[in-house]
């Protein structure tokens, strides 16, 4: 068996997730390191010293950052380009080079000043003025072209955010200080929950619309995640879209199941509202995508999980505030609120309570929740066993199988929760911390890991009595070896929707990073386990 290449922009895929270290072990093994005749490769290169540098401390930090920006500098001179050239300038300024950092940032300028076809998007140059700005201590200059640059993407919230860590990078090597930078900050995210029992147009959605616009302009809520129930959901949903946020909608079932259920029986206008908000949604989950002929409480439960997830991630990501406003009534919002409520953080920013009153004919207008006991959520692993890339010869590849062999059967999984396969083993496993625990072992085999791809979803689970294993059915059903196909050697590639559980229930032996594979057809947002620091 030949080994595989990883490609660069695997590895820089790798990079942005957060495994550096494993991707810097890949770009030695290759020889890329060694190219200088290759900008891409230099670039990534100056990316992955930067990476190192500032894991290290003392003349160590400085010689790599020093290294950074001779491997950006090298890669500009190929290949001009205003991000390399940037790059470099601050990469001298981590040095502890200022005179270099100031030279570079004028290269910068300069460049940027010349006429000619853009070579970045907008934002990014206007981004890469303002830092060449700062760098040599011109604030206001700086101020003035990261205005540009959020007037030409206002909405490039992630892009923001890495310039602004770059430039409080700067500042904190400069001594100096930039308050007019909160006015970029990314705006809070915020999830959203209530009963339904409240009449359309009534006293009780006035009250209740006065009261979100009050908790949005408060907290500058730019995001929202929740449901669209009659009632409380599809209120504070509407005041999100008013007032200018992007809403992610969550449900427990597919949308026309949903309204059926919780939408239509409380009258034509919530119906409306329901269909209208839907369109006007930045993003939809299902938390079980088969549709149910009951009102699931295990799907109205995952669902909770993945939107106070998906305002949890979304916060972490940009930086950014987060907090829970939940409608309840004089006795508490039921039993689904209070479950959500117990479910945030301690330690987020806030969690508002909101008290409308409930309309009990209106609340009485919806059927009561049954358990559907052929669904189960369960988390799929699947394991690759060809490990390509890992090994030159069968004699090397055959005890490395070997090892991960004996790493599951260490793990003492159930009965049946094991099926193998053409180069793979599935497991199907309702314990998630079980499963994660077995990926974390895999992952720090000494010797090498296998690719691995991790989901978690509400599915069908079926005993097969030919193979004495529990088959899962449905949409979901083999979204972890979808991921299994994208991961390269000696990684684990999470779906979004377990990356959204775990920023509610995090595990303590990993941690999950997004994972940028560029223009590929994913099937989703994809994400990196990796070992906790």
């Amino acid at each position: 068996m030949q080994p595989v290449r990883p490609s660069l922009p695997a590895l820089a895929a790798m990079t942005r997730a957060g495994a550096s270290a494993r991707a810097w072990e890949l770009f030695v093994a290759n020889g890329w390191d060694s190219r200088t005749d290759d900008p891409a490769a230099l670039s990534l290169k100056g990316r992955l010293l930067k990476d190192r540098a500032r894991a290290c401390s003392g003349a160590e930090q400085s010689s790599l950052f020093a290294a950074a920006a001779d491997a950006y500098a090298a890669a500009h001179a190929l290949a001009p380009a205003p991000y390399r050239a940037i790059n470099a300038a601050t990469a001298r300024l981590l040095a502890g080079d200022p005179a270099g950092a100031a030279a570079g940032a004028s290269v910068v300028l300069a460049l940027l000043d010349q006429a000619g076809p853009a070579t970045d998007t907008a934002y990014y140059l206007a981004a890469t003025r303002a830092e060449a700005l700062l760098l040599l201590g011109d604030q206001t200059g700086a101020q003035r072209a990261l205005a540009e640059a959020a007037a030409a993407d206002p909405d490039g919230w992630e892009d923001r955010t890495v310039t602004l860590g770059q430039m409080r990078e700067i500042l904190r090597v400069q001594a100096a200080e930039a308050p007019w930078l909160s006015r970029f900050a990314p705006p809070a995210s915020l999830h959203f929950a209530g009963h339904m029992g409240i009449l359309a147009g009534g006293s009780g959605e006035a009250a209740l619309a006065q009261a979100t616009d009050g908790l949005l302009a408060q907290y500058d809520v730019g995001f929202g995640w929740g449901a669209l129930a009659a009632g409380s959901d599809i209120v504070i949903a509407e005041r999100l879209v008013v007032l200018g946020a992007e809403l992610h909608v969550v449900l427990p079932c597919p949308p026309q199941c949903f309204a059926d259920q919780s939408v239509a029986p409380a009258g034509g206008d919530w119906l409306k509202r329901y269909d209208r908000l839907l369109q006007q949604a930045a993003s939809l989950r299902v938390a079980g995508r088969s549709p149910a002929t009951v009102h699931d409480p295990l799907a109205t439960a995952q669902a909770g999980i993945l939107a106070i997830g998906g305002a949890l991630l979304n916060a972490r990501r940009l930086g950014a505030a987060c907090l829970q406003m939940l409608v309840e009534d004089e006795a508490g919002g039921g039993p689904n609120t209070a479950r959500q409520a117990a479910l945030w953080p301690a330690g987020t920013q806030g969690q508002e309570r909101v008290r409308i009153a409930r309309d009990a004919a209106v609340e009485a207008l919806f059927r009561p929740e049954a358990p559907d006991p052929a669904r189960r959520l369960m988390t799929l692993v699947a394991i690759g066993t060809d490990l390509p890339g890992t090994a030159t010869s069968s004699a090397v590849l055959a005890p490395l199988i070997d090892q991960v062999a004996g790493t599951i059967a260490a793990a003492a999984l159930p009965a049946g929760a094991i099926r193998s396969g053409p180069g793979r083993w599935d497991l199907l496993l309702e314990d998630r911390d079980q499963a994660l625990a077995l990926v974390a072992a895999l992952l720090a085999l000494p010797s090498g890991s296998p690719a691995i791809g991790v989901h978690q979803a509400i599915v069908t689970v079926i005993d097969d009595p030919a193979s004495s294993t529990s088959v899962a059915y449905g949409p979901e059903s083999d979204r972890a070896g979808e991921l299994l196909a994208m991961a390269p050697t000696g990684t684990a590639l999470a779906s979004d929707a377990l990356a959204v559980v775990l920023a509610v229930a995090p595990f303590a032996a990993l941690r999950s990073e997004l994972y940028h594979l560029g223009d590929a057809e994913t099937g989703g947002p994809v994400h990196m386990l990796l070992p906790s620091a």
